[in-house]
């Protein structure tokens, strides 16, 4: 419950980058813009966090992406189905924790308000205790039509 309660009190944070330009959630979404959109992903880690792994931030990443009504902040919903699921390139986040190259690039999908959680799985053995995870708040997105630079963030260690 103190971790529920501790989500609710954190502000939603939405980036997008719409040819250099930052939107937050609330502005794209009173455009009612639609149409088809591609997302370059690139990945960034608190510098922080790098110091607490047992292993270098060097890895791909497995992500998902979800609609809007689909996950919250505590993470997809029960029996949510994904819009994609992905695997980056490898990426090396041991420089400042980056941001990396754009290190996955989708196909098109809808402008709308979406969630991209997953980890850098920085051993190769699945996403595991201690690899980085996103903090779902943090990679909330509005992405508009057209290309849409987003970098993911990861700021926990999974626990699990």
């Amino acid at each position: 419950m103190l971790i529920i309660a501790f989500l609710a009190c954190l502000p939603p944070v939405a980036d997008t980058a719409d040819s250099g330009d930052i939107a937050d959630v609330g502005d794209t979404a009173d455009t009612g813009e639609v149409g088809p959109a591609t997302l370059d992903l690139q990945f960034t880690m608190d510098a922080d966090l790098i110091e607490d792994m047992s292993e270098p931030p060097v890895g791909i990443f497995r992500g998902s992406i979800y609609a809007e009504a689909d996950a919250s902040a505590l993470g997809p919903a029960d029996r949510a189905v994904p819009l994609l699921d992905f695997v980056s390139d490898s990426i090396d986040l041991t420089v400042g924790g980056g941001p990396s190259p754009v290190a996955f690039s989708t196909d098109t999908l809808d402008a709308q308000i979406i969630w991209i959680l997953g980890c850098l799985d920085a051993d190769a053995n699945e996403c595991e205790k201690g690899d980085p995870i996103t903090f779902p708040n943090d990679n909330k997105f509005a992405i508009v039509a057209g290309p849409n630079l987003i970098d993911v963030t990861m700021e926990l260690l999974n626990p699990r």
